[in-house]
C-alpha cells in the first residue's frame, strides 16, 4: 500500500481518528479523577554528625568521611524490618511492616552526610506521620546498636497539601497519544491485509496492465418505484 493510499484511508476515517483517542482521554480522567486514590508524600531530611559526646576539636577530614559512608549505612537500615516494627509499635498503625516498608523511600543527598526519608500514603498526615517516625525510630535504633546519637533532623516532614498522584494530565495526555497510535496502527493493519481492488487506478498500480474500460453503475427501478445503483 502506497503512501498517498493510506493517507487517503486516513482522511476517509477522520472521524474514527477523533473519536477513539478522545474517547480514551475521557475515560482516562475520569479514572484519574473519580477511580484512582490521591496519593501523598512527606519527606524529611536527615543529617548524620558527630557524636553528642565527641568534642569540636576531634572532628577532622576522616570524621566527614565516616558520616558520609555512615549515612549509606543509615539509609539502608531505615527500611529494614526492625525499623518498620518499632514505627508500627510506637505509632499504634494497622498494618504490616512490609506494608510500610513499602511505602518508605530513602535517598542519600548525592556524596554527603544527608540523606531523605520519605512516605507515601493517601492520608497527608499519615504520610508526614510515617516520615517523621522513621526517623525517630533509626536515631533510637543507632543509639541502642552503636551506643552512639549522631542523627539529627533538619527539616521534619509536614503534611501535604498537593497529591503526587495520579498526575491526571499526564494521564489524559498519554491516553490520547496511545489511543490515537493504536487507531493508526490497526487502520494500517486492516488496508494492508485487504486486498481489495477498488478503482482503476488500483488495477494499474498493482497488475501493470492498462485499464480497456470501466462498466459504469446501472440504475435498477423496484416494484415501490425506487432506483437502485447496481455496479
Amino acid at each position: 500500500m502506497k503512501l498517498k493510499d493510506f493517507g487517503r484511508v486516513l482522511g476517509e476515517l477522520k472521524l474514527v481518528l477523533v473519536l477513539i483517542p478522545v474517547v480514551a482521554m475521557l475515560t482516562s480522567a475520569v479514572i484519574s479523577l473519580f477511580v484512582l486514590p490521591p496519593v501523598y508524600k512527606s519527606t524529611t531530611t536527615v543529617i548524620v554528625l558527630r557524636d553528642e559526646m565527641t568534642p569540636f576539636s576531634e572532628i577532622n577530614i576522616n570524621t566527614l568521611v565516616l558520616n558520609q559512608n555512615l549515612a549509606r549505612t543509615y539509609s539502608q537500615l531505615a527500611k529494614s524490618r526492625a525499623i518498620a516494627e518499632e514505627v508500627i509499635a510506637n505509632n499504634n498503625l494497622d498494618m504490616t511492616p512490609e506494608e510500610l516498608s513499602s511505602r518508605i523511600e530513602v535517598e542519600q543527598a548525592g556524596n554527603t552526610e544527608m540523606f531523605k526519608i520519605s512516605a507515601s500514603d493517601s492520608n497527608p498526615a499519615m504520610a508526614a506521620l510515617l516520615a517523621n517516625g522513621v526517623a525517630q525510630a533509626l536515631s533510637g535504633k543507632v543509639y541502642k546498636v552503636l551506643n552512639i546519637k549522631n542523627i539529627q533532623v533538619l527539616d521534619p516532614a509536614v503534611p501535604s497539601s498537593k497529591p503526587v498522584s495520579p498526575n491526571t494530565f499526564l494521564n489524559v495526555m498519554l491516553a490520547g497519544i496511545i489511543g490515537l497510535i493504536l487507531t493508526v496502527t490497526i487502520i494500517f493493519i486492516r488496508e494492508y491485509l485487504d486486498d481489495t481492488i477498488r478503482n482503476p487506478e488500483e488495477i494499474e498500480s498493482y497488475l501493470n496492465l492498462p485499464v480497456l474500460g470501466v462498466i459504469p453503475a446501472a440504475g435498477l427501478q423496484n416494484d415501490r418505484g425506487r432506483r437502485t445503483e447496481v455496479e
